[in-house]
């Protein structure tokens, strides 16, 4: 079978015209997994780059059913989804739904999203979560092992499938929300003080004795902030944390503070051709 990812920056006029659209994010391939899954069963789908969309800037998107799949990042939505849906102008109204992939819980994830859409008149008609291995290691090593990857892996092709069949149907379906824990709330608090105050891709470390200078950061970076200059990564201020680079890099060769022998991950389903051609928004088969 033939999988499109569309590449947003050819459509004219900044405008999206598709029959379905999956808008994706994605980094060591967890949702990139769910995305394609659906694709499978439902191939009126195109796939696009959330990043992508961004980057064509004022777009209108016209279309009758609407999705959007991205992680959880400390128990919230990351930035560049966070900055896309505020762009979007969805015209008509269609079926529109989130699936957010998470390696524990959702948080504030469909709150944040609620919060945004209401400011432009528009809700989710269904929110979806999908428990997945955890891929988390710059802050805290977050990872699974393999007994808990094995598990993960399982319920959540189950609970792909539960999706699909509620996306046929246009299923309206809230995720059930609970008051937060003082521990997810220091975690929420915590989290968003590294990401905007500690974390930066300056800290990115290049192992030159490991380092092959493949490219492989550069081509899975779904941010696009990844360059080779004179064969070595050189990170551009634009990056949102997915640790796409720390996962994907074959030899080890990229650390970030403490991630230094830290075991790496990446969604089995998902092959470095596949999560390439995300990235860079092309065809593959």
């Amino acid at each position: 079978m033939q999988i499109e990812f569309k590449n947003n920056k050819s459509d004219t006029q900044n405008k999206v015209v598709l029959s379905s659209i999956l808008y994706i994010f994605s980094g060591t391939g967890n949702s990139l997994n769910v995305a394609l899954k659906i694709k499978e069963k439902m191939p009126e789908f195109k796939i696009i780059s959330i990043v992508d969309a961004y980057e064509a800037k004022e777009f209108e998107i016209k279309a009758s059913k609407i999705g959007f799949v991205f992680p959880v990042y400390f128990l919230d939505i990351p930035n560049i989804v966070k900055k896309f849906f505020k762009k979007m102008n969805i015209i008509g109204n269609p079926y529109i739904f989130t699936i957010a992939t998470a390696g524990g819980k959702i948080g504030r994830t469909f709150k944040t999203i609620s919060k945004i859409l209401t400011k432009i008149d528009r809700k989710m008609d269904a929110e979806y979560g999908v428990i997945t291995p955890g891929n988390s290691i710059v802050m805290i090593d977050e990872t699974d092992t393999n007994e808990e990857k094995e598990l993960k892996l399982t319920t959540s092709r189950q609970r792909i499938e539960e999706i699909i069949k509620s996306i046929r149907i246009n299923e309206k379906i809230s995720f059930p929300t609970k008051k937060r824990t003082f521990g997810e709330l220091m975690l929420s608090v915590s989290g968003k003080i590294f990401l905007y105050r500690v974390f930066s891709d300056r800290l990115f470390r290049v192992d030159k004795e490991l380092c092959k200078q493949c490219g492989t950061c550069e081509s899975v970076c779904p941010m696009h902030n990844i360059k080779l200059i004179n064969g070595n990564p050189t990170w551009n201020r634009n990056c949102e944390c997915c640790a796409a680079c720390l996962h994907w890099c074959p030899h080890q060769a990229i650390n970030n503070l403490n991630t230094k022998g830290v075991s790496r991950y990446h969604h089995p389903e998902i092959s470095l051709k596949k999560m390439k051609s995300f990235s860079e928004g092309v065809k593959h088969e």
